[in-house]
């Protein structure tokens, strides 16, 4: 089994709460109006909360303890509460609620936790298998 450095562990550590008060920066400050650049920002919305479930996975993990069954569905709860409180107070700092792009920042989130969550499931399944032979 693979087991990641300390370094990685603190890593971790750090980065959620730095990249969770960046996202709350730039998605609260202005909306810049780019050359060239689609105001269609789904992508982005799916990115950026993609990477934050990551990192929360990856922040519950540096703790060296085995994930629950229920985890996933308590990363899901946290994140998806986040993004709804995110998306709604958007709108007292003159930018707007926007649906879709709520929709968008659930997508990112669930797709980066079901991947993590199945990946978690094939390699406990793996190590037990490991240990019956």
């Amino acid at each position: 089994m693979l087991k990641w450095s300390k370094s990685w562990e603190h890593w971790y550590r750090r980065a959620l709460p730095a990249y969770w008060v960046y996202l709350f920066c730039v998605t609260h400050l202005p909306k810049p109006q780019l050359l060239g650049v689609s105001s269609e920002d789904k992508l982005a919305h799916i990115v950026s909360f993609g990477l934050l479930a990551f990192l929360f996975w990856k922040f519950a993990e540096s703790f060296n303890r085995r994930l629950s069954n229920r985890f996933v569905w308590i990363a899901l709860i946290v994140l998806a509460a986040y993004a709804t409180l995110d998306e709604y107070s958007q709108q007292f700092v003159n930018r707007y609620t926007c649906l879709p792009d709520w929709i968008a920042n659930l997508t990112g989130i669930v797709v980066v936790l079901l991947a993590l969550e199945l990946h978690r499931r094939y390699r406990s399944s793996s190590i037990d298998a490991e240990g019956m032979t």
